[in-house]
């Protein structure tokens, strides 16, 4: 509902914006002219075209985000496996002492 509201407000601001703003600019680009075009298709392209490359950027990041995010996954899991491999050598080790311990003892009586 909100973006519905939003979206209506600035529709209302981009018609108030060219019924103010009716002038009419030739536009040259790379040795392309248009003639009389008006400056508020100008101005609402170029608002356009800043919010499509703010999206796209955004998308790139979000997707170099993610990339990294699944390589830090997958390390955090080996990382888990390596500790339980480590976890149960010493375990092994530990049991391994108390019997060396209880063998010493029965030798030494």
């Amino acid at each position: 509902m909100e973006t519905l509201i939003l979206v209506v407000l600035f529709g209302i601001l981009a018609a108030i914006f060219a019924t103010q703003n009716p002038i009419q600019v030739p536009i040259t680009l790379l040795g392309y002219s248009i003639k009389e075009v008006p400056i508020y298709i100008i101005a609402s392209g170029s608002l356009l075209l800043g919010l499509l490359m703010s999206f796209l950027l955004s998308l790139i990041t979000s997707i170099s985000t993610s990339f990294r995010l699944h390589g830090k996954d997958v390390k955090i899991k080996e990382s888990k496996r390596s500790v339980d491999d480590l976890m149960k050598k010493n375990r092994e080790m530990e049991l391994e002492i108390v019997r060396l311990k209880e063998r010493n003892k029965t030798v030494s009586q």
